[in-house]
């Protein structure tokens, strides 16, 4: 994708913060490539234009300070700890392959668990993360970085790991569990920010309250957000 006219990217030589050494760390952890990433650096205005030329409306874009799609991604300048972040979903734990709830959900605990000093990251979707870490992985019997391993490299995620889930338990709805953890449709992104529910057996021990948590946007304690 072309960056809007005013957005800037990183001058030649000179990468997003720590891009070259978060890609090799990302890679490294997870057992993937990359591939092609470029990093641009926009102000508040210009990322507004950026997700609205891949279907996000204003509402939907403000307060985000961290965008990618495809090989780019775009970081606010006063928010250079978004970058890790970002090269997580590029390496195939996005929204675009997986449920925006389990997708932000594990690419801030992997970020978290990646993270090496306090400007490489900052907590956001902390309802997402808190669900992964306390709900999801625990069943799985997986860290973070093990259960990126796994999808990252998986062709078709929900079903990889709606399969994971039913073979540790039996109870569940292979099939509603595929259903909901489906990624978004080209072109029309997904606000979806609730787990998977009682459809597919998930609901069975957990709280009520618990499961309709997430269902608006939320943000980090800056109230700032990445994606």
């Amino acid at each position: 994708m072309v960056s809007s006219p005013s957005a800037r990217s990183a001058p030649p030589g000179k990468a997003c913060h720590k891009q070259a050494i978060f890609v090799d760390r990302i890679q490294k952890a997870l057992g993937v490539s990359l591939g092609e990433t470029r990093c641009y650096i926009v102000e508040t205005s210009e990322m507004g234009k950026v997700m609205g030329k891949h279907g996000w409306n204003q509402d939907d874009s403000r307060g985000v300070v961290g965008f990618q799609v495809g090989n780019d991604i775009y970081v606010l300048r006063q928010a250079s700890w978004s970058v890790l972040h970002e090269l997580v979903h590029k390496a195939g734990i996005n929204a675009d392959r997986l449920s925006r709830y389990v997708a932000e959900g594990l690419t801030e605990a992997i970020a978290a668990d990646l993270r090496q000093s306090a400007d490489e990251h900052q907590p956001t979707y902390p309802e997402e993360t808190r669900w992964v870490r306390e709900t999801l992985l625990p069943v799985l019997g997986l860290t973070p970085i093990q259960l990126g391993q796994v999808l990252a490299k998986s062709d078709d995620p929900p079903r990889k790991l709606a399969e994971m889930l039913v073979a540790k338990r039996p109870d569940l709805n292979r099939s509603a569990l595929v259903d909901e953890l489906r990624p978004q449709r080209t072109g029309r992104p997904s606000l979806n920010r609730t787990p998977p529910s009682a459809a597919s057996g998930w609901a069975v021990g957990v709280g009520a309250a618990f499961l309709t948590a997430g269902a608006l946007l939320l943000f980090a304690p800056s109230g700032q957000d990445s994606a």
